[in-house]
């Protein structure tokens, strides 16, 4: 009885010792195929306007070339901290196979300088993949070369599949 006790301690204490070295033992989280390792692609993207409704900037991640946009609708709600806005976004990769143009609404907060928006790429590279656009008020915009005080720092992801 005795020897049983003790044979079962023991295969409990190696799963133990198994389950515990491999939790705490470094893991490879490498995916087998890269090119699926995220669920999406991520162009970053610093805008300004030219001429409202107008905008130009740039891109960089996973499209890295020019940004130009439109501002096609602004309502004003909630005492104008938000505003409901609709844009169309336009990337140009220099290489011309990721370039893309967007349609997009959504909110922005004028207390807090964010905006979140979501569309659908219209043209281009990925038509019809949904994105999702996400960005920051920056004051000053020294990345402008002085052509505007104010500009917009951010990421469209566009979703895969």
């Amino acid at each position: 009885m005795i020897r049983k006790l003790l044979m079962a301690i023991a295969v409990i204490a190696a799963g133990v010792i198994t389950a515990c070295s491999d939790m705490t033992a470094p893991k490879n989280n490498t995916p087998v195929n890269p090119s699926t390792a995220t669920p999406h692609i991520e162009v970053t993207f610093t805008k300004w306007f030219t001429t409202f409704p107008d905008m130009t900037g740039f891109t960089g991640g996973d499209v890295a070339g020019t940004f130009a946009g439109q501002v096609l609708s602004v309502s004003p709600f909630d005492n104008g901290v938000i505003v409901q806005l609709q844009a169309r976004y336009e990337v140009t990769d220099p290489s011309g196979d990721r370039s893309f143009k967007a349609v997009i609404k959504g909110k922005q907060n004028n207390n807090t300088g964010r905006a979140v928006l979501n569309g659908v790429i219209t043209d281009g590279w990925r038509v019809g993949a949904r994105v999702h656009v996400t960005f920051q008020v920056i004051t000053p915009c020294p990345q402008s070369g002085g052509a505007a005080e104010v500009c917009f720092q951010g990421t469209i992801r566009i979703q895969r599949g």
